[in-house]
């Protein structure tokens, strides 16, 4: 029994020094080294991330080359230019090959048939002459116009008589009947005694009186 004590005791001694030695060194290091804290870096997902971000303003989107290719046509300089002079009262046609007009340049479709209705509506004193009733676009492209001009072609004539149509002044041929040209003179504009005169007919002697009348007369 002695054996057995004596050698516990000395296992046991042992045994409290170290663990009495280990917890000193604990309350030391705590002392000296007091315990940092550490801060851990937690991955936000992408999402999230964008979430919380600020705002960015949006670019506008590019021009995409397929609509780059609806934009209006318009007339250039390389622009084929085809009237057609149709004859109205013998269905004929007869088509020519023209330079552009300067001032037709840049138009588009719309604006060159506004041009068009402006032009019909008062064409110019040649186009009269020549029978011209009226004109239509009949194809539009930055490649190629075409014009169709109506004549009412008539048999040469020497002598005219101005009559009313509409409030205005209507040459028409010796015979009294087949329009020679339309004008754009009102008859509301002529002197009292000479409306007289074309609301019963007046007569026209030859070419020469008739474009003294329309010189006198135009506006």
């Amino acid at each position: 029994m002695k054996f057995l004590k004596g050698v516990s005791l000395f296992f046991i001694y042992p045994c409290i020094l170290f663990g009495s030695g280990i917890y000193i060194g604990i309350l030391l290091n705590n002392y000296f080294y007091p315990r940092q804290v550490q801060y851990i870096e937690v991955p936000v997902p992408m999402q999230q991330a964008e979430a919380t971000a600020a705002p960015k303003e949006e670019e506008p989107p590019a021009e995409s080359v397929e609509a780059a290719s609806q934009k209006k046509e318009v007339i250039n300089a390389d622009t084929e230019y085809i009237v057609e002079e149709y004859d109205t009262r013998r269905d004929t046609l007869v088509e020519t090959v023209w330079n552009i007009p300067p001032k037709y340049l840049g138009m588009d479709r719309d604006a060159f048939v506004t041009a068009m209705e402006l032009y019909a509506a008062s064409p110019p004193l040649s186009e009269q002459e020549r029978g011209f009733v009226g004109l239509e676009v009949r194809s539009f492209s930055a490649s190629r116009v075409v014009v169709r001009m109506n004549y009412a072609y008539v048999e040469p004539t020497k002598s005219f008589y101005l009559k009313v149509a509409d409030n205005n002044i209507v040459v028409y041929c010796d015979d009294g009947e087949t329009i020679y040209m339309y004008t754009s003179i009102s008859a509301l504009t002529l002197p009292e005694a000479v409306q007289t005169q074309v609301v019963k007919g007046m007569f026209i002697e030859d070419e020469a009186e008739l474009y003294q009348f329309l010189e006198t007369y135009s506006s």
